[in-house]
């Protein structure tokens, strides 16, 4: 039996119809990933792919073509009855064409057609690769265009106190990138061990594809390829030109990955400046604006956002800023010979890839969630070659080198983005957490922390008299005197319990001149008084109270919030701390607009 289409593409003849367009696209892929050789062996790969998938694509072609195998593996006389058979239909076929009418067909864009709208040619193999030129000058215009505005906004989002906001911010980025590495590692771990559990795939036989137009056998007499000069000459210019700009398809996780978080930080952005106009205008409360700009709830607007100004950079030029940066570009319809190439029909596909992106490749830009299906994606594009949205949707991604200016300009974007929202992120997630601290210490009861301070007080007593025993020598047992036992049954040195003495002392001064400085009006004599008082009186909800009220008064609203709220949690029904707390939280808001001039 002669070799045959799906032989050659290394599929069974059973092979579903995804199953084919996936062979169709790996060896697009394949010679997509090489340039001219010299010799035409790329021409001629893709030649033959042109006709391969112009048969297999097709269910009635593809049905035939069945056929044709079934016969050709039959008897003697099964194939000389379909030699007759096969003789008559093409004379029939010959006298229909030379009829004074001709049979109108419906194509696969949904209209009517010639019956040479089914001879047209696969249009992704010859499509234009270059939809925006990546010349010097433009280049160097969307460097500057892009550091002006980095630097701008940096200029006007960097606090005064960048030092100590620089370190939080540096903390914040270590803490997530250690826990993007500990994700990563565990999706890798699970998708090596499922790789290790699956059965070795077949091994591919080579396909001797360069030699069709001398064994034509593999065709089988069905739709021998009739090739157009035309569709050869512009086969031939799309070759040159992806070997003139260096264009491959070979998979660059790290150039898509960061492809996409420029274009979401740009149109975060760009979603800013609304917001703040609306804030300002009156049209949403401020309080409404701190949750959409919320570092759980941002992303999830503005990666839903993006989706449909995603599928319009797409269909209009193929790509996006991020992506044009970083050389990413994307063709669609690349295994379907018969594809409508209209801009609605590039919009229907880009439109449903960004939806499939926005949901399997960054969980629909939940915080949370984003890392997992981001790693468990560059897993698939790894292993597969291509992730699953553009297998769905029949894509194919392609990459130019990058250059050194547009490499540049992405990276430093992207540094400048992170200290951006690093900036405008650090101060709400100290409060998230915050308040999740306080929210967790709220339903443990208030006589835990008294005990644990007594666990404490015990055990430095105990520290203490083990001390002094090993100073003083080997001691002979004795019975101790009545009194020399503390309350809850420890000895009691003399010298440690002056020292409790002492410090009863000190909290009956300072519980009586922090308030009273408080209440004179001398805030920061007030703040140490009171702030000593707490430190030394930590389950003392007056104490605590007292140091917020002071440092409140002093305009320092962000440790005031801390100090009421630990107030609050050993006092949880003053209705006015609940009333100092929000009185702070209003400060933290009026300072950050009259910072940023608005």
């Amino acid at each position: 039996m002669p070799a045959t289409l799906y032989d050659a593409l290394g599929v069974p003849p059973s092979a579903s119809d995804s199953d084919v367009r996936a062979a169709l696209r790996r060896q697009i892929r394949k010679y997509y990933a090489k340039t001219r050789d010299g010799h035409g062996g790329v021409e001629e790969a893709l030649r033959f792919i042109n006709h391969a998938s112009r048969i297999l694509t097709d269910p009635e072609r593809r049905a035939s073509y069945d056929h044709e195998i079934a016969v050709s593996s039959g008897s003697v006389s099964q194939r000389l009855a379909h030699v007759v058979n096969t003789a008559i239909a093409k004379t029939e076929s010959l006298v229909s064409r030379n009829a004074p009418t001709r049979s109108i067909v419906r194509s696969r864009g949904g209209g009517t057609a010639d019956d040479a709208v089914r001879e047209v040619h696969h249009p992704g193999l010859t499509a234009r690769i270059a939809s925006l030129r990546r010349s010097p000058a433009i280049a160097a215009s969307m460097f500057v265009l892009f550091c002006g505005l980095f630097v701008a906004t940096v200029a006007l989002v960097t606090p005064p106190e960048a030092i100590q906001v620089g370190k939080q911010v540096l903390l914040w980025v270590t803490l997530s990138l250690v826990g993007l590495a500990v994700i990563y590692g565990i999706v890798h771990a699970y998708a090596w061990r499922q790789r290790r559990r699956q059965r070795a795939r077949p091994a591919q036989v080579e396909p001797a594809i360069l030699n069709w137009r001398r064994d034509r056998s593999v065709f089988l007499g069905t739709d021998h390829p009739q090739e157009d000069a035309s569709w050869i000459f512009q086969l031939r210019m799309a070759e040159l030109e992806r070997a003139k700009c260096g264009r491959t398809s070979e998979p660059r996780p790290w150039n898509r990955l960061a492809a996409r978080i420029f274009d979401y930080a740009i149109w975060g952005l760009v979603l800013a400046m609304p917001l703040a106009e609306l804030q300002v205008s009156g049209a949403i409360s401020p309080a409404l604006a701190g949750w959409l700009v919320h570092p759980l709830i941002a992303p999830i607007i503005v990666a839903t956002t993006w989706i449909p100004v995603e599928a319009l950079f797409v269909a209009l030029m193929n790509t996006t800023p991020g992506k044009w940066l970083f050389g990413v570009y994307l063709q669609f319809s690349i295994s379907d010979a018969y594809a409508v190439d209209t801009m609605r029909y590039r919009f229907v596909r880009a439109l449903a890839r960004s939806l499939r992106a926005w949901w399997m490749g960054v969980g629909g830009g939940v915080p949370l969630l984003a890392p997992v299906t981001v790693a468990m994606a560059y897993e698939r594009l790894v292993e597969d070659q291509e992730t699953s949205w553009d297998s769905i949707e029949d894509c194919l991604v392609t990459h130019v080198p990058a250059g050194n200016l547009n490499m540049v300009t992405g990276v430093v974007g992207l540094i400048a983005m992170l200290w951006v929202y690093g900036i405008a992120w650090h101060q709400m997630l100290s409060d998230s957490f915050d308040w999740a601290r306080t929210a967790v210490e709220s339903r443990v009861p208030a006589s835990v922390p008294r005990a644990l301070t007594e666990v404490r007080d015990n055990a430095l007593r105990l520290g203490a008299q083990a001390v002094q025993d090993d100073r003083a020598g080997p001691k002979l047992a004795r019975t101790p005197a009545p009194g020399e036992y503390a309350s809850g049954g420890l000895p009691l040195d003399p010298e440690l319990a002056s020292l409790y003495v002492e410090r009863k002392r000190r909290l009956a001064i300072l519980s009586q001149e922090g308030p009273r400085m408080l209440e004179a009006g001398n805030w920061r004599e007030a703040s140490e008084l009171c702030g000593t008082w707490a430190s030394l009186d930590l389950d003392n909800a007056r104490a605590w109270g007292c140091y917020g009220i002071a440092l409140q008064a002093q305009g320092h609203h962000l440790d005031a919030v801390k100090a009421l709220r630990k107030a609050k949690q050993y006092d949880p029904n003053n209705g006015s701390i609940d009333a100092a707390i929000n009185r702070s939280q209003r400060g933290i808001i009026a300072n950050f607009l009259a910072h940023r001039g608005l």
